[in-house]
């Protein structure tokens, strides 16, 4: 009985790391069509800026990006930070998003 209970506790434990591996940190569906005022007021302040809010606070005709992955140093060397990027419009609206590396990083 006990074999019974530890397998069913692995299997349980396995779904749920295999589940969450799958999972985004961030889905493109949630910023589209949003002020960069939005996304701040939900996600928090930009990790990464393409270039300073205007006097009405918005990010216009720039990228600004959330970190996805922290860069780690290795045996190897160095893995990159990898962000989402959100590209804002003339008005200040999510057109585009997508995911790179830090821009001289």
């Amino acid at each position: 009985m006990n074999r019974k209970l530890i397998a069913m506790l692995l299997c349980a434990v396995c779904i749920l790391l295999f589940t969450g591996c799958n999972t985004a940190k961030y889905n493109e569906d949630d910023f589209l069509g949003k002020t960069s005022a939005e996304i701040i007021d939900q996600y928090g302040s930009f990790d990464c800026i393409g270039k300073p809010a205007d006097t009405d606070g918005l990010y216009r005709n720039c990228r600004c990006g959330y970190t996805i992955k922290e860069p780690r140093k290795g045996f190897l060397g160095t893995s990159p930070e990898v962000l989402f990027f959100i590209s804002f419009n003339a008005d200040g609206v999510a057109v585009q998003c997508s995911t790179g590396n830090r821009p001289g990083g």
